[in-house]
């Protein structure tokens, strides 16, 4: 944990002149991104983990200043003025010009443990700061993930949209030479142009909200202004619409609009679960071990009891050390002076600081409580996201064997109809169906993802492993700086250990 505190402050320290000297993950017109590239290019440009950088410079700065009470003060101070003496029984003017100057320094000897126990409260604040900046990359993360399967969701839409749109041109096509053949197909004719319609309009919703998702992406991102970019599918969302019916797949489609459909006569599963490392039991202890807030609450709970011992002290004296010279000089004569001191010096309100007490003692028990509501949650927020992922799980096994059923009655009442053996009300709900079995499995794929996003940043377990894969994202993850963080987090199921500031 020292070595990782000795990074983050590199990273800081170097921050302005680091971003000058490495190539920035950077998104160009016509990139197609993995998720692993996406979250460097967040981590590199976001103002949030830029923040709680400054956030640890001004932590360490303040714990400078505490440290510099023990550091000599440094005093000088001159002037001219004039004495009027009324006493005229002596050879010499009334009228003195008296110019003077003085040097000292002065030196805080001790102080009974008052800035020792602010020192100790100011690094604590420090370690917090640390934690902050180790949470923001971890929050970014999963904000990425987020916006990442929303995308990738939208998209699988607008190709189910797609495929549809093309379903009812040929079906129209169908209905066209039915009706030709035989009056009583004309109403067909009629509700496969209505129908055509609605699926036109169902896709330009579908583009729509492509188009807003890759915004939402693009905006966690930080890349305004965004090029036009597109992304990849991953292990656990890997699901492509190319599905259409063998009787359709040799009659292409009239609109231009519909572009990037392979159409193949079997739908492509080949999204993966990832298996998770922890069981149910297991995860609260990780989730505790692992959590950036924790280690904050429990920084801050530090800190508040330094400051209780801080104000307890305060009515104890102050012993200082003072060393100066002095120069003084008249029109007859000019002197000077060295001047030595130990000084020892208190100065207490009683009433005041008995409620400063209760204060500190007030802010102790407030940071003490939130510790405590935070484990209830936690607890909480892991068990609840580690149930939704079980659950997801098997909706999207669930939808899968939905799907197959779905497409297998699609196939019969099609070859129905097309030889007259049914009517288009069954042909048209064995479409639908299936059109919306087909949404179903996308939204469970993406539900199976976003549960799984939200168990890694409850837990702070990446299970993809995220923090190594980025390490191009060099403003912050040097490869020491991520062997260290992922040491800390848990990603290699290193153990972190709270390390106590020394006393002074």
């Amino acid at each position: 944990m020292r070595k990782l505190k000795l990074f983050i402050l590199l990273i800081c320290l170097l921050f302005s002149s680091v971003a000058m000297a490495i190539e920035e993950p950077t998104v160009r017109e016509g990139d197609v991104l993995s998720l692993e590239e996406c979250v460097s290019v967040a981590i590199n440009n976001s103002p949030v983990i830029k923040g709680k950088a400054y956030n640890l410079q001004v932590a360490i700065s303040n714990v400078g200043i505490a440290k510099s009470a023990y550091f000599p003060s440094f005093g000088i101070d001159g002037g001219v003025y004039q004495d009027y003496n009324s006493n005229k029984n002596y050879n010499g003017s009334s009228n003195r010009e008296l110019p003077q100057m003085n040097v000292y320094l002065s030196q805080l000897l001790w102080n009974f443990g008052k800035t020792n126990s602010l020192i100790r409260m100011e690094r604590f604040y420090k370690l917090a700061a640390e934690y902050e900046f180790l949470d923001s990359i971890c929050n970014t993360i999963f904000d990425v993930k987020t916006k990442y399967y929303a995308v990738l969701k939208a998209r699988s839409i607008v190709e189910i949209a797609q495929n549809n749109v093309v379903l009812n041109e040929k079906n129209l096509e169908r209905a066209r030479k039915l009706a030709r053949k035989d009056s009583k197909y004309k109403p067909d004719l009629t509700n496969a142009k209505l129908n055509l319609s609605e699926a036109k309009i169902q896709l330009l919703d579908a583009k729509n909200d492509y188009n807003l998702a890759l915004a939402d992406l693009a905006n966690s991102l930080y890349i305004a202004p965004a090029p036009d970019f597109s992304i990849k599918n991953t292990d656990t969302y890997n699901f492509e619409d190319r599905y259409m019916p063998a009787g359709f797949i040799n009659s292409p489609s009239k609109d231009k609009n519909i572009v990037d459909v392979a159409l193949k006569t079997k739908i492509e599963k080949t999204s993966q679960f990832k298996k998770l490392p922890y069981s149910m039991s297991e995860s609260f202890s990780v989730a505790e071990k692992n959590s950036p807030d924790l280690w904050v609450l429990d920084a801050t709970l530090s800190a508040m009891k330094q400051s209780l011992q801080y104000v307890k002290r305060e009515y104890l004296p102050d012993l200082t050390g003072n060393v100066g010279y002095g120069f003084n000089n008249t029109r007859d004569y000019a002197n000077s002076s060295l001047m030595m001191s130990v000084n020892l010096s208190s100065n207490v309100n009683i009433k005041q600081l008995k409620h400063e007490i209760d204060r500190a003692q007030a802010q102790v028990n407030l940071a003490s409580n939130d510790m405590d509501k935070f484990r209830q949650d936690l607890y909480f927020e892991v068990k609840k996201a580690y149930l939704n992922v079980l659950r997801a799980e098997k909706q999207v096994l669930s939808s899968e064997e939905k799907l197959r059923e779905a497409q297998e009655n699609f196939e019969i009442v099609n070859s129905a109809y097309d030889s007259g053996d049914t009517d288009y009300i069954a042909y048209q709900r064995a479409r639908e169906d299936f059109n919306n079995t087909k949404k179903q499995y996308a939204q469970m794929l993406y539900e199976y993802n976003i549960s799984l996003a939200n168990l890694e940043i409850a837990m702070h377990t990446h299970v993809d492993n995220l923090h190594e894969k980025a390490e191009h994202a060099m403003q912050y993850h040097y490869k020491d700086l991520l062997k260290n963080l992922d040491a800390s987090l848990q990603c290699h199921d290193h153990k972190h250990e709270h390390v106590e500031e020394p006393e002074e």
